[in-house]
């Protein structure tokens, strides 16, 4: 029989690790980030008219379009619109409780003809602490509307690339996470996770009260394997909803509120996107295994607000 899944994102390694970091502003802060490398020249760019799934009649607006293709394609660039490291202890907060992966500035974020890749690696070898990894948080912060990435993850074991939104203010919860894939050798990149914090009510179900194709653990089968080539993930965040999209496609509809455990209002959140590894949910990389480097690949991140 399966070992029973771990609560919300291995909710026992990153709840706590970030109530920890927000109730501890004097964290010793680690070194600042170094400059990144420059990519290839950029290309020219279109914007859309509406996110994946939505008609243009929607009336939503991109206000964000952070296009790595085309728009992002040097270090400079990417230093305008985004930090490398999470918000606590000054900015300088680097991995999150038992996670192995250090985020770092050493060619961990590369650009490509496809975008930007995050890259995973371990020089003297994978252990706890020794893995260095890259992460985007965005400079920017809003509330409502859709955020959108399109990405292709990673297949090695021990691996855990995820699309979330976090409070500015650094009180947590709330969160909301777009898209989490682990494989951990139960859980695959055959299925992706799509957790709120605070949950909507047990009561409620998967569901919570809405469409859900999600299963009781918060789980989506799409049928594929995501490593395989890139997948569009998306939310349409409102005041009293959450929506979760993959390529287009409703896969759960949700009540939800942005709000502290005080029940005061979260405030805007930022985006993140990172490449974990290791840690009490997605284990150690397979002995064996040449899951190292690993790359997650972003094409880009939108933001679509009426």
């Amino acid at each position: 029989m399966q070992p029973e899944r771990p609560p919300a994102r291995g909710r026992r390694t990153r709840a706590a690790a970030l109530a920890l970091a927000a109730a501890a502003p004097g964290l010793v802060a680690l070194a600042r980030p170094a400059p990144l490398a420059a990519g290839p020249e950029p290309v020219q760019a279109q914007a859309p008219g509406a996110p994946v799934g939505f008609s243009p009649a929607s009336g939503y607006r991109l206000v964000k379009d952070w296009d790595f293709a085309s728009r992002i394609r040097d270090q400079a660039a990417l230093r305008r619109e985004f930090h490398t490291r999470y918000i606590y202890a000054g900015g300088s907060l680097d991995h999150l409780n038992d996670e192995w992966s250090r985020y770092r500035d050493r060619d961990n974020h590369v650009f490509t003809q496809a975008g930007l890749s995050l890259v995973a690696r371990a020089p003297a070898g994978a252990a706890p602490g020794a893995v260095e990894s890259g992460m985007l948080r965005s400079r920017w912060s809003g509330q409502y509307g859709v955020f959108e990435i399109r990405m292709r993850v990673p297949a090695g074991r021990g691996l855990w690339p995820a699309f979330w939104l976090n409070p500015e203010d650094q009180r947590w919860p709330p969160e909301i996470d777009v898209v989490e894939i682990v494989n951990n050798g139960r859980d695959t990149t055959r299925e992706s996770f799509h957790f709120l914090h605070p949950a909507p009510p047990a009561t409620a179900g998967a569901s919570g009260g809405g469409a859900s194709r999600l299963d009781d653990h918060q789980v989506f089968r799409p049928g594929v394997d995501y490593a395989q080539g890139f997948h569009v993930f998306a939310v349409e965040w409102t005041p009293e909803r959450v929506r979760h999209f993959v390529d287009g496609q409703l896969v759960a509809d949700r009540p939800f509120r942005w709000r502290h455990e005080d029940g005061s209002d979260g405030g805007p959140a930022h985006l993140l996107v990172n490449l974990a590894v290791g840690g009490h949910w997605p284990g150690a990389p397979a002995p064996g295994e040449a899951a190292l480097p690993a790359r997650l690949d972003i094409d880009y991140l939108r933001v679509w607000q009426r």
